[in-house]
């Protein structure tokens, strides 16, 4: 009997879970993105597309790369409700984030974000089997300030300066080097919670 009602269960915990999934994909409707480019170096235009949901307070976005194949046909390699930030990420529009741009360039997938007071853009790469993060760049008007950084994951090479609004001085300039052993990974990545 025990057997019996576990299995049950187990059933209904999978058959909902399933549902589940399904209808959280569902509600990306909006296409934002849909855009054509060779990520994996085979010389075939992939696909990437990023589409919004409207119906959370949030605004999240699903992020899904294609690989296109010789016969013409694509197929899903990447899928991310995560990747790419929310257009409000604390619900309401006093902290709109926009995803102002999104392109492939010399085999890279760019991300831009649009801030209330600034930018930032992320750089992925596929390589090792992977989309990893391999630049990074961030703008932002600060009291008295522009503050801008720019960082080469590849490198390690990391450049962060302030500069005076009225004057253009540079009131601060820093240049040091942080290679990671490990690339941050697009499936594993979330723009808020990376430290940079």
């Amino acid at each position: 009997m025990w057997p019996k009602i576990i299995i049950s269960f187990l059933l209904i915990f999978l058959l909902n879970t399933t549902l589940h999934s399904q209808v959280k994909t569902d509600y990306y409707k909006t296409i934002v993105y849909k855009i054509y480019g060779d990520l994996n170096k085979d010389n075939l235009d992939d696909m990437v597309v990023v589409k919004e949901n409207n119906t959370d307070k949030h605004n999240p976005y699903l992020l899904e790369i294609f690989f296109q194949n010789k016969s013409g046909s694509f197929q899903n390699v990447f899928s991310s409700t995560k990747a790419v930030m929310e257009k409000f990420p604390y619900g309401d529009e006093r902290t709109e984030v926009i995803l102002e741009g999104l392109q492939i360039k010399n085999g890279v997938l760019i991300f831009r974000n649009q801030l209330l007071k600034g930018n930032f853009t992320h750089k992925f790469r596929y390589q090792n089997g992977e989309f990893e993060l391999i630049g990074y760049t961030f703008n932002n008007a600060s009291a008295g300030y522009m503050e801008h950084m720019d960082y080469n994951l590849s490198t390690g090479d990391k450049t962060e300066k302030h500069t005076a609004y009225e004057t253009d001085k540079i009131l601060k300039l820093a240049k040091t080097k942080n290679k990671l052993s490990v690339l941050p990974n697009l499936k594993d990545f979330s723009p808020l919670e990376f430290t940079y």
